[in-house]
């Protein structure tokens, strides 16, 4: 049996939602991200690390408890390649 980071991580952000009885959109509002991103916390999926920081931030201001579980992280490699830009390192886009 392998183990599942996403779901790992997935399962401790439900948990903690449920102790503090917040809501996908509560939290969103607490961290001023969109929503999309919370939903992707709760299903496991990776989000941009700024976001990360805004979560834990905005969890921590409406709880007073931190949140220290895993949140993943798009690499920063794979954020550059998905916005269009070649493999050599140059800032010119992917035609």
């Amino acid at each position: 049996m392998s183990h599942d980071p996403g779901a790992t991580s997935s399962a401790a952000f439900r948990a903690y939602l449920h102790h503090f009885d917040l809501t996908l959109l509560g939290v969103a509002l607490a961290a001023k991200v969109r929503l999309l991103t919370v939903w992707k916390i709760e299903q496991g999926l990776p989000i941009r690390a700024e976001d990360v920081l805004a979560v834990r931030t905005g969890l921590q201001q409406v709880t007073g408890v931190p949140y220290t579980a895993l949140i993943p992280v798009i690499p920063a490699d794979m954020r550059w390649m998905a916005q269009g830009h070649t493999d050599g390192g140059s800032d010119e886009p992917v035609k």
